[in-house]
């Protein structure tokens, strides 16, 4: 017995370094974007130039375009990404399921298309009393809440595949639905619309980074109190149980987290596609782990949704962030649904 013990000790302790080691390489990724992004653009500064800027040193110049101008940008792609990375790792974990993410399942356009509904469409006047970002976020949790109550009534909150047949349903009735809506709408509104469908951390500003980090933390903390037992939840139902962990319980916490982190997400950002997809399986893939980790799938997004808007920067007028890790996203969707059937 005291052998036995002593070999699972060993096994998490061998888990736990393979996941600090796997977090500091993502995290190393992520802050080498995260200099790349601050000296990109029209004024071109290489990273040491950024550090020097940073620690006090440059010119009137330099120090507003690092500070006033990409600092925000940058900082909102690395929360952003980070966000969505620890979502799918949520989601994929409660539902046993690699395919699972909120972008996958309609959750994320269901929060968009509320946000078209209620801010671009159809704006209601006490809407202007209130901020933009929290109007925003009001309304990408309504629509986010909505297709999750779908999900339960039609797809079943469990571990079959139907919640993934029924989101990617539900996805594309969404897409059509904000089609119409913005045929149906002012050509200003519709165009700014259009922007922001993209996903995009372009426009954020510094005094929006402060908003999305409140409106994250319930939900980040919610997530990562649960996670404690995602290791536990990769057994079958019975064993969970034996183990003394509420499944049923425990999916609703982990799937509200998910929810309220996509909803927050698009509210700052727009829809951004397949990062919540593919960073828990960088994470699970680098670490080597059975099971996504959240913090370490956290640090993949951060460094994902980096090197993503870093090359957006490197295309001409300067692609989405979205676009470029829908573009990312997409083949490594096609590799995943190939190698699940093989």
């Amino acid at each position: 017995m005291d052998r036995i013990v002593e070999i699972l000790g060993a096994q998490r302790r061998e888990r736990r370094r393979r996941t600090a080691v796997a977090g500091a390489m993502f995290a190393t990724v992520a802050g080498a974007a995260y200099l790349v992004l601050l000296g990109q653009g029209a004024l071109e500064l290489s990273p040491a130039r950024v550090v020097d800027v940073l620690t006090g040193g440059g010119t009137n110049r330099e120090i507003m375009a690092v500070w006033d101008l990409r600092m925000p940008v940058a900082l909102a792609t690395l929360i952003v990404g980070a966000a969505l990375g620890m979502a799918g790792a949520w989601t994929q974990s409660m539902s046993r399921n690699m395919l699972a993410s909120p972008d996958i399942l309609g959750v994320t356009s269901g929060a968009a298309a509320f946000v078209v509904l209620g801010s671009i469409t159809y704006r209601p006047s006490f809407a202007d009393e209130i901020p933009v970002f929290w109007w925003r976020a009001l309304l990408a949790l309504v629509g986010a809440a909505a297709v999750v109550a779908v999900l339960a009534l039609i797809g079943g909150i469990g571990t079959s595949d139907r919640i993934v047949i029924v989101g990617v349903a539900l996805s594309l009735m969404l897409h059509a639905a904000v089609s119409y809506l913005l045929l149906r709408a002012e050509i200003l509104r519709a165009a700014e619309a259009q922007t922001w469908l993209a996903g995009s951390t372009e426009f954020v500003r510094m005094d929006a980074i402060l908003p999305l980090l409140l409106g994250l933390a319930p939900f980040v903390a919610l997530g990562v109190w649960c996670g404690r037992d995602l290791p536990v939840l990769a057994h079958d139902d019975d064993s969970a149980a034996m183990l003394g962990v509420s499944i049923t319980e425990q999916r609703r916490a982990l799937l509200i987290a998910a929810t309220g982190v996509s909803a927050v997400v698009v509210a700052a950002a727009g829809p951004i596609g397949f990062v919540a997809l593919i960073a828990p399986h960088f994470g699970r893939l680098v670490a080597g782990t059975p099971t996504p980790s959240p913090v370490v799938a956290g640090a993949a997004g951060a460094a994902i949704l980096g090197v993503c808007s870093v090359i957006g920067g490197f295309i001409p007028s300067t692609a989405p962030v979205g676009a470029v890790s829908a573009a990312l996203g997409g083949v490594v969707l096609v590799v995943l649904v190939w190698s699940r059937d093989r």
